[in-house]
C-alpha cells in the first residue's frame, strides 16, 4: 500500500482513468477532509460514485490500489457521519452519483472550477450542508446549477478568486400530489428557492436574473429571507447594477430591523457594522436590537450598537454581563 503524508487520515481505494486518477471509495474518521490534488505525480480527476458516502460502493471486478493518507493517526473505519467539511481535488472533473449520500452532518463542501459533471443524487440527505466555495470566477461555467438541483435547503454560496462574489440560495420544498386512482401525480413546488436555482445561462450563473429573484421573494412574503439576500450581495456586490442596490437597500429599509436583531442576538458584531454603515436602519431599528443584545448578553455587539446611536452603556447596564 502507497503511504502518503498529508495533513488526514484516510484510506482510499483508486484506480487509473485516461486523465489520471479516480478515487473510487475514501474511508476516514476526520471531520475536515482535504482530498489530494494529485497521487505520484498524477492528477486525481474523478470522485467516484458512493465515494465517501455511508454505503460502500460496489468495486468487485475493478483493477484498484491503495493510498493511506496519514498525519499520524490509526488507519480509519469510515463513519460518514464525521464529515463536517471536504475540500475536493483542485483539478477535479467529476463528482459521482450518491457521493456523498447520507453524509448528515455534511455543512460545508469546496470545489474547483474544473468540476463539470456533479452526479445525481451526490448531496441525498445530507440536510445540514448550508455553505458552498467554489474557487472560480463568478463569470465562469462551474457545476453550481446542477448542485443546487440536488440540494433543497438554504445555501449560502461563495465564489472565491480575485473577483469574490457572495449570494443566498433560498430553500424550497417539492411534493407530488396523487390527483387520480390511475395515481396521476401533479409536482408542486413551494418558496422561491427554484426560481433562484433556475438564474443561469449555459452553467454561467446570472447576477441580472439572480437580482430579478428579489420580487419574488418579496411577493411571497419571505422578508427575512429577502433581508439576507440582500444583505449577502450589498456586503459583496459583484456585477451588481444601480437599480439592483437600490432595491436591496429599499428591502433593508423595510425589512432590516428584523436581520439587526437577529445578529445582535447571535453576537455577530461584524454583520452589525455592516448593516449600520448602509445607512438604511431606523433608531426604533437600532434600540430594538440593543434590547436583543442585552437579552442574550452579547455585550460586543451591544458596544457596536451603543456606538452607532452615540451611547454608552447607560448606568453600567452592559457591565453586568460577565461572558
Amino acid at each position: 500500500m502507497r503511504v502518503i503524508q498529508g495533513e488526514n487520515d484516510l484510506l482510499l481505494t483508486c484506480t487509473a482513468v485516461s486523465d489520471g486518477i479516480a478515487i473510487l471509495r475514501c474511508e476516514t474518521q476526520d471531520d475536515t477532509v482535504t482530498l489530494p490534488s494529485e497521487i505520484d505525480g498524477a492528477p486525481v480527476t474523478q470522485l467516484g460514485p458512493y465515494a465517501l458516502s455511508e454505503r460502500a460502493p460496489d468495486l468487485s471486478g475493478r483493477e484498484t490500489f491503495a493510498v493511506r493518507i496519514t498525519c499520524g493517526g490509526p488507519e480509519p473505519v469510515h463513519d460518514a457521519n464525521a464529515i463536517r467539511a471536504i475540500t475536493l481535488p483542485a483539478v477535479l472533473k467529476s463528482v459521482g452519483s450518491y457521493a456523498f449520500y447520507n453524509c448528515r452532518r455534511l455543512e460545508t463542501i469546496t470545489l474547483p472550477q474544473t468540476v463539470t459533471d456533479f452526479g445525481g443524487g451526490a448531496l441525498m440527505n445530507c440536510r445540514a450542508l448550508h455553505t458552498v466555495v467554489l474557487r472560480a470566477a463568478p463569470n465562469a461555467p462551474t457545476c453550481l446549477q446542477k448542485l443546487l438541483g440536488e440540494h433543497a435547503g438554504e445555501l449560502d454560496v461563495r465564489f472565491e478568486g480575485e473577483s469574490p462574489a457572495r449570494l443566498l440560495f433560498p430553500a424550497y420544498t417539492e411534493e407530488l400530489e396523487d390527483l387520480s386512482p390511475a395515481h396521476i401525480f401533479q409536482r408542486r413546488i413551494h418558496g422561491a428557492g427554484y426560481g433562484y436555482r433556475q438564474c443561469f445561462d449555459a452553467s454561467v450563473l446570472s447576477f441580472r436574473q439572480y437580482d430579478l429573484a428579489l420580487t419574488g421573494l418579496l411577493e411571497r412574503h419571505d422578508f427575512s429571507v429577502a433581508a439576507r439576500v440582500a444583505a449577502r450581495r450589498l456586503a459583496v456586490p459583484y456585477a451588481l447594477s444601480d437599480a439592483a442596490r437600490d432595491a436591496y437597500l429599499d428591502c433593508l429599509r423595510a425589512h432590516g430591523g428584523a436581520l439587526l436583531r437577529a445578529c445582535a442576538a447571535a453576537g455577530e458584531s461584524a454583520a452589525i457594522s455592516f448593516l449600520l454603515s448602509l445607512g438604511v436602519l431606523t433608531a426604533a431599528d437600532v434600540d430594538a436590537a440593543c434590547d436583543a443584545a442585552r437579552e442574550k448578553e452579547q455585550t460586543a455587539a451591544l458596544s457596536v450598537l451603543l456606538a452607532a446611536t452615540g451611547k454608552t452603556s447607560a448606568k453600567g447596564r452592559a457591565k453586568t454581563f460577565d461572558l
